[in-house]
């Protein structure tokens, strides 16, 4: 393949072309005679050294190397239409992200009004996802996915590590007169976040085999889970990143001392390729500073002293 840049003229021409997958309709676009269109792909043609179509009886059908050539055209001139339209206007500084619901609504989102109150010119624009575990598809500057990376297409770098531990209200066992041990758990009192997955590895890790980890109610978004064990109809598993603010306010406490290290992460994902604007690094930057003060928030947490006073 040629390495200089093509005749953009004939570029524009090809793609109308491979678009319609006709030279009459794309001269009609484009206002040119269908001979100036077959001028032009030849052109093109010539400039690769090789075949963008395979010309048929009235029909033209891109070959493998034009479908190639015109997923590059499509994407370019694209591109440089949308810049071209920005071009003496002023453009509105904005971040748009994409996270799991849980992740905004439990930890983001309580953190937000100190970077809105940091750069009070940049809009946040979020939006969530029930469950997400892949990159989206459409524009985004970053995405927060939990996971363990490996993705495609996609830049990613670990944001914050988990580990998972079981929850109830204040008050849960207070009836029994004793530090409770996960030996008094019931069937009755499990509450499962989308999967039974994490009671049955505490069950196992403990040997307490006096409960079903297959029982119980299961919900599909952590903030249910964590609503429901904080009014007492149970036990639930927590996160570190999603329920810090309910154990820092009393709304729950960790009864047992058992928690688990999480073979998943939360990941800061931006698209491959993209030169990030000085918004972006700017977020970036706060987004990391706020993960790294949690982390020092559940150092303190599970010190003795900390784990004791609940930090």
């Amino acid at each position: 393949m040629a390495r200089s840049l093509p005749n953009l003229n004939a570029l524009r021409v090809f793609e109308a072309a491979a678009r319609h997958e006709s030279f009459t309709k794309a001269a009609s676009e484009l206002s040119v005679t269908q001979s100036a269109v077959s001028k032009q792909v030849a052109a093109l043609e010539e400039h690769f050294g090789q075949r963008l179509f395979d010309r048929q009886h009235r029909r033209i059908t891109l070959t493998p190397f034009g479908r190639e050539v015109f997923k590059a055209a499509d994407i370019g001139i694209a591109t440089l239409r949308e810049r071209l339209g920005l071009v003496g206007t002023r453009r509105a500084l904005q971040v748009r992200l994409v996270a799991d619901a849980d992740f905004v609504a439990l930890w983001l989102f309580p953190r937000l009004p100190g970077f809105e109150r940091a750069y009070p010119e940049i809009r946040v624009s979020i939006e969530t996802r029930i469950s997400m575990d892949t990159p989206p598809g459409e524009s985004f500057d970053f995405a927060v996915i939990w996971g363990r990376g490996a993705w495609r297409n996609c830049r990613f770098r670990p944001l914050m590590t988990n580990a998972v531990f079981p929850v109830c209200a204040p008050d849960f066992f207070d009836a029994l007169g004793r530090p409770p041990s996960l030996r008094d758990v019931r069937d009755d009192i499990l509450i499962h976040d989308r999967s039974t997955f994490w009671w049955s590895a505490f069950g196992a890790a403990a040997g307490a085999r006096d409960f079903d980890p297959e029982a119980g109610r299961i919900y599909n978004q952590t903030a249910l889970c964590l609503e429901a064990a904080a009014r007492g109809d149970g036990l639930t598993v927590g996160d570190e990143v999603t329920t810090a603010d309910h154990l820092r306010d009393g709304r729950l406490i960790c009864p047992f001392p058992e928690r688990l290290p999480s073979p998943d992460a939360y990941f800061l994902v931006s698209p491959a390729g993209d030169v990030w604007s000085d918004e972006a690094q700017a977020f970036e930057s706060w987004l990391r500073a706020e993960a790294a003060a949690h982390e020092r928030w559940w150092r303190k947490f599970w010190a003795p002293q900390g784990s004791q006073s609940g930090g």
